[in-house]
């Protein structure tokens, strides 16, 4: 049965900038059939977080009039859901999704696919992807561009994506940096409950992570991943009092925040919005020994030589003082990873950080992040959302959201 329009898809490359040709097509400005002359609405992580800056600002509840509530007390799944009925309570002539799935969990991945496959039998949908596996089956064009200019538009039978196999072949520079009295066991949490207000977080979580483990973290959006990092990671008072126990030691009997992190390596996509400067690949790398953002000391000679030593399995030898900024999202997480590892810590937290890259640098980033595994002695915790298929860990701490309190269930 031929399809009643053609829909579109545009791989999210590093080489074309959609600021140069993303408002043309809304305009309807190229000539491809079902958008020429035609008014196209976007829907994108951007444009929802506009929407919920607009309600903080003004108080404009544009999205959610109908629900008494600001979105940013929605999940994300809910904020997108009210984001989709906005734009199309605006009549467009069709759709422009901008990697519609990013930090959505999988029930909600698959219930926005089952909407928008609907939604394409009403108007074109053009689909920017990311990941080939987002793809909707019923797209049957996948369009190129070249700056503002349209390039090339062919069956999507005949697309074929760029892949090459990644191999990091240095190996990994060893520790400079010595930590001492590190147990065997470096996190515990026994029979651990957390509530907000009347809400029931997490229930009886009972989990154990130990020197040169490679652990995931996976679970839906909401059912509290974020809650145990910060208790592990950061200040979050839900683990004084509880059967917590960091490096040898009870959550509250003494040690300060800073004296956990100093044991942990960290990255999250949150922290590119703490770097605004014109840092260089190089200052990022080495600003991890001071745990600074930015390179403010001076590092001695054997650091400069750990840190270049780890620029070289990057393969970055040429890119080391160009601005770290300007890097494609893959090489900036890279970057990050090598910024967390320098010193070797007995910890690596790896929170989403293959969120919004590309197939191309989820093969890239997830390499780097089983080379860490197999050669260091650091234990790693990974921690998403979603499946990922090239991450290797050793066990997997699944949650499972229930009435009273997502539950942790322990997989090898």
């Amino acid at each position: 049965m031929t399809p009643s329009h053609q829909h579109y898809a545009i791989e999210d490359t590093t080489h074309s900038s959609q600021k140069q040709w993303l408002p043309h097509l809304l305009n309807g400005s190229y000539k491809l059939q079902g958008l020429e002359d035609k008014r196209g609405v976007l829907f994108s992580n951007s444009v929802l977080e506009t929407y919920i800056q607009e309600e903080e600002k003004h108080d404009n509840f544009e999205l959610t009039s109908g629900i008494n509530r600001s979105l940013r007390t929605l999940s994300t799944g809910e904020q997108k859901k009210a984001l989709l009925a906005y734009l199309l309570q605006q009549n467009p002539d069709f759709i422009v999704l901008n990697n519609p799935y990013e930090t959505l969990d999988k029930a909600s991945v698959s219930e926005l696919k089952q909407q928008l496959i609907a939604l394409s039998k009403d108007m074109p949908i053009v689909f920017i992807f990311n990941r080939q596996e987002d793809l909707l089956p019923v797209i049957t064009h996948a369009i190129t561009f070249e700056k503002d200019k349209l390039k090339a538009v062919v069956p999507i039978a005949d697309y074929t994506l760029k892949k090459r196999a990644f191999v990091f072949d240095k190996d990994i520079p060893p520790a400079i940096t010595t930590y001492t009295n590190i147990p065997e066991v470096l996190v515990e949490l026994k029979n651990i409950q957390v509530n907000y207000d009347d809400r029931c977080i997490l229930k009886d979580i009972n989990w154990t992570i130990k020197k040169k483990e490679f652990w995931h973290l996976i679970g839906p959006n909401g059912s509290g991943k974020t809650t145990i990092l910060s208790m592990i990671y950061g200040n979050n008072t839900k683990g004084y009092g509880q059967e917590l126990y960091l490096f040898g030691k009870k959550k509250g009997s003494g040690e300060s925040v800073w004296d956990i992190k100093q044991k942990i390596g960290y990255i999250s996509p949150a922290m590119l919005e703490l770097f605004n400067r014109n840092h260089t690949v190089e200052h990022m790398i080495l600003s991890g020994f001071f745990d600074s953002v930015g390179l403010y000391q001076t590092p001695s000679t054997l650091q400069i030589q750990t840190a270049a030593q780890w620029i070289d399995v990057l393969n970055l030898n040429k890119d080391k003082n160009s601005a770290f900024l300007k890097r494609s999202p893959a090489e900036q997480r890279l970057v990050l990873i090598a910024r967390a590892m320098i010193k070797h810590p007995p910890l690596l937290i790896l929170d989403e950080p293959l969120i919004n890259v590309n197939d191309e640098g989820r093969a890239l980033i997830s390499a780097l992040i089983n080379k860490i595994a197999k050669e260091s002695e650091t234990s790693i915790l990974f921690v998403s959302h979603r499946d990922e298929a090239n991450i290797h860990p050793d066990f997997t701490f699944e949650l499972h959201p229930s009435p009273d309190g997502s539950v942790g269930i322990q997989k090898q």
